[in-house]
């Protein structure tokens, strides 16, 4: 028999192989919860199951910055490790590929297109939680993310964390409108040509900052940022993300009753990266 040159080696996604039955039964299991329950039980549930999954990763801390940069951009953190993300410049970070497109692409080529309630769902998750969603795995996906990073420390302090923008298995774009811009630029030291180029380039990008006692860390300020904020309708063309989108409201405080968790008062922004 061969040598098993596999043993304690961590596989990327990108090298596990895709299963279409598992593909199209993870979203057909969706779509009967909300036949069964509505969009009102779909909600909570993609949420503890995207929470459930980062609280089962283990813990990392990181003794500056730039170790946990490196460790991230070689797959050894558990933020790349399932979905190889990867740091763009400054506090910016892409994910080139979403991992759950090809789910879409197998269940509308087997079963056709998919039924309301992906959209419904979206549209609840927008409006309560966090204004960053263009399809409906994105939920899942950044329920993981926002549960994910409180594992990740740097010198002893959870990395701080926002989505930026998410691209949709269609091509249509979800990102931060004009009124956060500039926010989101001086905390991702980055110009807004490299945001635009990030976003055109990748399936998702995300601000990832560092605590204040990070050492090595980039000179960032730490106002958290608003996450229902954090998004402009679906199928908004890139280029008028520049040009008309207002300034957004602040999140609303039924993102608790949603998330199971301690949402923001409204009127005031909600930390995306700690307690």
């Amino acid at each position: 028999m061969p040598a098993d040159n596999t043993a304690g080696k961590r596989i990327s996604a990108q090298e596990l192989p895709t299963n279409p039955f598992v593909d199209v039964g993870m979203i057909l299991f969706l779509e009967d919860i909300a036949e069964k329950q509505g969009v009102e039980g779909l909600l909570p549930y993609m949420i503890n199951q995207g929470a459930a999954l980062a609280e089962a990763m283990p813990l990392e801390d990181y003794a500056t910055w730039e170790d946990f940069v490196a460790a991230l951009n070689e797959g050894r953190s558990i933020i790349s490790a399932l979905e190889g993300t990867q740091h763009f410049a400054g506090n910016v970070f892409v994910t080139a590929i979403n991992p759950f497109h090809e789910a879409y692409g197998t269940y509308i080529r087997l079963m056709g297109e998919l039924l309301p309630a992906h959209r419904e769902v979206v549209e609840l998750y927008n409006g309560r939680v966090q204004n960053a969603a263009i399809e409906s795995m994105n939920i899942i996906h950044q329920s993981f993310r926002r549960a994910l990073v409180k594992r990740v420390s740097v010198a002893g302090q959870p990395v701080r964390y926002a989505e930026l923008a998410a691209k949709g298995f269609d091509g249509n774009i979800r990102a931060v409108p004009e009124g956060w811009q500039e926010v989101i630029l001086e905390k991702g030291g980055i110009s807004g040509t490299q945001l635009q180029m990030a976003i055109r380039q990748n399936s998702l990008v995300t601000l990832i900052y560092p605590p204040p006692a990070a050492e090595g860390a980039q000179a960032v300020e730490t106002t958290a940022l608003a996450p229902k904020a954090l998004g402009v309708a679906a199928g908004e063309e890139l280029a008028e993300l520049t040009e008309t989108t207002p300034q957004p409201e602040p999140v609303a405080a039924t993102a608790a009753a949603a998330t199971g968790g301690d949402g923001a008062k409204t009127g005031e922004p909600a930390q995306t990266g700690e307690k």
